[in-house]
This record gives C-alpha cells, structure tokens and sequence, in this order.
C-alpha cells in the first residue's frame, strides 16, 4: 500500500543524508588542499596541528541554512590564523 505521508518523509530523509554527504565532501576537499599547503611548507607536523585546529573550528561554527554550503574558507582563514600564530610565536622564542 503507497502512503504518501511515509514516502515524503522517507524522500526528505534521503535529502537530508544527500545534503549531509555534499557537506562533508566539500569539507574534505577543503580539509586536504589545506593540509597539502601547510605539509608541503611546514612539513607534516605542523599540518596536524593545522588540520586539528581546521577540524576545531568547523566544531564551532554556526551551520548555515538549509541549502547552501558552509564557508569552508574562513574555516581555512581561522586555521591559518593560528597555525601563524605559533610559527611567529617560535621564531620569537627559539
């Protein structure tokens, strides 16, 4: 027996698990162009403290509208904010 009720709800489940995938694929590819960048400058290390710090932030962040994809960029922004932050702070206390 179709029950439309039941059909939409399953549809908009299997939106939302779309949407949720979307998501998480962006954020991965942000995630590794940001952590190639810092590895291949400061070595892998530091990346891991980068991409610790990246995850962080995305832990913080206000999720946007339904539809519309975080800004993964200020994410990156935020996480080399800080990893600047401990290079400079090490080069003043060597």
């Amino acid at each position: 027996m179709y029950d439309e009720k039941t059909n939409s709800m399953i549809e908009a489940q299997q939106t939302s698990v779309g949407m949720v995938a979307d998501l998480l694929l962006t954020a991965e590819r942000e995630l590794g162009a940001f952590y190639g960048a810092i590895a291949g400058r400061y070595g892998s290390e530091e990346a891991r403290k980068a991409a610790h710090d990246w995850i962080e932030e995305v832990e913080t962040m206000d999720w946007p509208m339904e539809g519309t994809i975080p800004n993964w960029r200020h994410v990156s922004i935020v996480a080399a904010n800080c990893l600047a932050s401990r290079v400079v702070q090490r080069s003043l206390n060597p």
